[in-house]
Parts: C-alpha cells; structure tokens; sequence
C-alpha cells in the first residue's frame, strides 16, 4: 500500500528516523568536561521511495523549493504528521513497463527519491 506526501503517492523502500540534542561540550580550565543542553533538534525523516509517473515526481521534487510549506504525510497506518521537504534526490529506474501504481500507465516512468523531511 502506498504512502502519500501532499496526496501524492510513492512507495517507501526504506525510512529512518533521526533525532538528537544539541549538547555543547565546555572544557574549563580546571576540572572535567561540563556538558550543557541547549534542547533538541525536532525528528527528522529520511526516505528512500519509489514514484511513478513524472508529474508525482516533479510535485515531490517541487516541495523541496515551495518555501517551507508543510505537508502531510500518511503511511498505511495512518497519518505521521506533517513535514517541510528539506531535499530531494531524483534517480531514473532503467524500468519498461512498470506494474507497481495500477492508477499510471504501463508506460510510464520509475523514479528513486531520496527525501529529507523535517517535522513540524
């Protein structure tokens, strides 16, 4: 079953999550190391999808230039939240006739994504 970004499709081969604080570390004079939290970075995602056609491509490829406007994407289990695309990396298949979106024609094109989204 496909994900949706936006409304549009695309398949997810692989996902990864990433999170992190942001700890500076201080290194007095006398004594050991102090370390201080300055919070938290908010959860990044990054993905690995399949997409077919060329206008579901150049719409996901288009969020990454559209000023940091929020998109919702939804998995098969439901929704994630929304995100700003970040980047978008475009890779061709060397596909003829693809059978993975029965919406698209046989025809149509296969790309890879590699997509950087940062929540909300």
């Amino acid at each position: 079953m496909p994900w949706t970004i936006g409304g549009n499709r695309f398949y997810v081969q692989n996902s990864l999550e990433d999170t992190s604080q942001i700890l500076p570390r201080l290194q007095p004079l006398a004594g050991g190391t102090v370390v201080q939290s300055f919070g938290y970075d908010s959860l990044i995602r990054k993905m690995t999808a399949i997409v077919v056609g060329d206008t579901i491509k150049n719409a996901i490829k288009g969020y990454s230039q559209d000023g940091g406007t929020v998109h919702a994407v939804v998995s098969p289990e439901g929704s994630l939240g929304n995100f700003v695309v970040r980047s978008c990396a475009v890779k061709r298949l060397p596909i003829t006739c693809q059978t993975i979106d029965t919406l698209q024609a046989t025809t149509s094109p296969v790309y890879e994504l590699d997509v950087e989204l940062f929540e909300e």
